[in-house]
């Protein structure tokens, strides 16, 4: 579930593998007001780690999809809105390596949902829960 995601300490689990505790340059988990890095899940693609102003404009498109989703909605505009997370994600984030393991805050899901799916996926408060964003 999304919310059980949340709150994951990037360093923390790093020195749990015998890694050290970063400083500076974005790794870890840091404050809100100083960039804070969320993870990230593109099904089919991998992870990033987001900062605090792209989680925020995910989040926009992410509400908009929650009241899309409670009215007569095609495929085509879900799609279209689940493309434009994944873009943004991409293009603002910085990938994971592929052999770093680590839980994901949010996992955005593939094109190809159809609108039941996307309806089980983006209920409620959505893939961003309220409380990431404070």
């Amino acid at each position: 579930m999304v919310g059980e995601r949340i709150g994951v300490e990037v360093n923390s689990m790093a020195r749990a593998k015998g890694g050290r505790k970063t400083k500076g340059r974005g790794r870890g988990k840091r404050s809100k007001e100083k960039g804070e890095k969320v993870v990230v899940r593109l099904m089919g693609e991998g992870q990033y780690y987001i900062d605090k102003d792209t989680l925020d404009e995910v989040n926009r498109i992410d509400n908009r999809m929650v009241r899309l989703l409670d009215e007569d909605v095609d495929e085509h505009t879900i799609r279209e809105s689940i493309a434009a997370m994944r873009m943004l994600v991409k293009s603002r984030g910085r990938k994971v390596k592929d052999d770093t393991i680590i839980p994901s805050h949010i996992i955005i899901p593939s094109v190809d949902i159809t609108v039941e799916e996307a309806r089980e996926v983006f209920k409620g408060e959505g893939l961003v829960p309220e409380g990431m964003i404070d």
